[in-house]
């Protein structure tokens, strides 16, 4: 079969009755949309076809970017999503008139049925209608592809159960990154390409001072690689199980820091979903970025996300109540965050996880002599259990008057000096378990080659992700 017109992956939300994203591949031949469960071999049949015959594309004003396509031959109406307008502007031409020439790469999509392959049209080797929350990430060629091998391993500086991270420097450049390696096998066993591909996802597109910034993202045939800032100040989990709590300064600091790149996010219809002390990670000047977007969602309007997801200290009690969460979800967990900072410890802390649940959903919020009225008044704003209650404005947190030494935008422009700075030799904020480690990339040993993931390439020096 020839090649097709362009193709890639893309992520697909589904499910009759609980909507959870999948990943799916994507082919254009002509006037048909194809997707497959995986990248196709000679003779495999896709699922479905998407008949852009006589469609129309016409603006979504309701969502970023994005435009919904009808037509005669269609069962339903779809909407897609490209990264940005002129993404979208680029697709909308293109899909309005598929045979006008060969291009490579791809765009989100969502149909609005609620079933995983609803509306698909079955036969004929092809298929392919999207359920909700279809996703594609554009892609088109661009320069140089960064390799491993431009790359020189200088320390482990964490570990997890689907890779490591390593301090690497660039070859040509002598600049520092973070190396994030995951292994394909282990993400593709526990079903999380979706959150990965995500989280690159996400990253590309985002720029803000205390976010972590992906410079690159490549492949190999067993292993994904992200490459990103590397913040050598350590995690704020390191720094505050040294001194056990923060005094009101500090734990200010970087409450403000964190809050206002949640509103940023915010802006963007993005929940975070796991904000924790291990997530938010000190740069070398003591300035702190939030990191790790794995759990991460995009196009969230309202409280329409319901993957139960997190870690159990920070979950907001509509995670444990269910029938759906939103932004403010991310609001609770900073407000948990700063009650830690300045007490120690979580507020509705217990060594058994059910009962901790419990105590999120019932235990009255507690105060120590420590923690000034100012603060409280905060932290039992952020943390209303209503969370059509709870502060989950970024204006009205800046306005808060624990915030009224604070000039917002002179920390956005990184001119208040931090009240922290870490170690000068990188390696000491983090911990020994991982620094002892031997600096290399992981072998293949016994693994299978697995499959090329179309449009997870990204050079940070190119317009567009590859």
């Amino acid at each position: 079969m020839s090649e097709p017109d362009f193709a890639g992956f893309l992520q697909k939300a589904g499910g009759k009755l609980f909507k959870q994203n999948q990943t799916r591949y994507f082919e254009l031949r002509g006037f048909s949309l194809y997707y497959y469960k995986a990248k196709p071999s000679p003779g495999d049949e896709a699922q479905g076809v998407i008949d852009l015959k006589n469609t129309k594309m016409l603006d979504n004003p309701k969502e970023r970017f994005s435009w919904t396509v009808t037509g005669p031959n269609l069962p339903k109406t779809y909407t897609l999503f490209a990264m940005t307008e002129a993404d979208k502007t680029t697709w909308m031409k293109k899909l309005s008139n598929p045979n006008a020439g060969s291009s490579a790469g791809g765009v989100k999509t969502a149909g609005n049925g609620d079933s995983d392959d609803e509306g698909a049209q079955r036969g004929g080797g092809g298929g392919g209608g999207g359920g909700s929350g279809t996703q594609m990430v554009f892609t088109t060629p661009g320069g140089k592809k960064v390799t491993t091998d431009d790359f020189e391993i200088k320390t482990v500086i964490g570990k997890g159960a689907f890779g490591k991270v390593m301090l690497v420097e660039k070859k040509d450049t002598k600049e520092v990154f973070a190396m994030k390696e995951m292994d394909k096998e282990v993400i593709e066993r526990e079903n999380l390409l979706e959150h990965t591909f995500a989280e690159k996802s996400i990253l590309q597109k985002i720029n803000h001072p205390f976010i972590v910034k992906l410079h690159y993202a490549f492949q190999t045939t067993d292993r994904l690689y992200l490459i990103l800032d590397f913040l050598a100040g350590g995690e704020l989990f390191f720094h505050l199980g040294q001194v056990g709590r923060f005094d009101e300064w500090r734990a200010k600091f970087y409450t403000a820091e964190i809050g206002i790149a949640i509103g940023y996010l915010h802006s963007l219809d993005i929940i975070y979903r796991d904000l924790k002390p291990e997530n938010c990670v000190l740069d070398k000047d003591g300035y702190v970025c939030v990191t790790d977007f794995g759990l991460a969602k995009t196009n969230v309007q309202g409280a329409t996300a319901e993957t139960f997801c997190g870690t159990p200290e920070y979950l907001a009690p509509e995670f444990l109540i269910g029938g759906g969460h939103g932004k403010a979800v991310d609001w609770w967990s900073l407000g948990i965050l700063l009650y830690e900072m300045l007490c120690g410890i979580p507020p509705f802390y217990d060594e058994n996880v059910t009962d901790m649940y419990d105590l999120i959903l019932k235990k009255p919020l507690e105060f120590d002599d420590a923690v000034s009225p100012a603060a409280r008044d905060l932290l039992t704003k952020l943390l209303d259990r209503d969370p059509s209650k709870r502060m989950q404005s970024v204006e009205a947190f800046k306005a808060h008057p624990f915030f009224s030494d604070m000039d917002f935008e002179a920390l956005y422009a990184r001119k208040i000096p931090a009240p922290f700075k870490p170690d000068a030799k990188a390696t000491n904020n983090f911990g020994t378990e991982f620094t002892s480690l031997k600096p290399r990339l992981s072998t293949k040993g016994q693994s299978k080659e697995h499959s090329h993931i179309g449009g997870f390439t990204y050079n940070g020096d190119s317009a567009m992700p590859q």
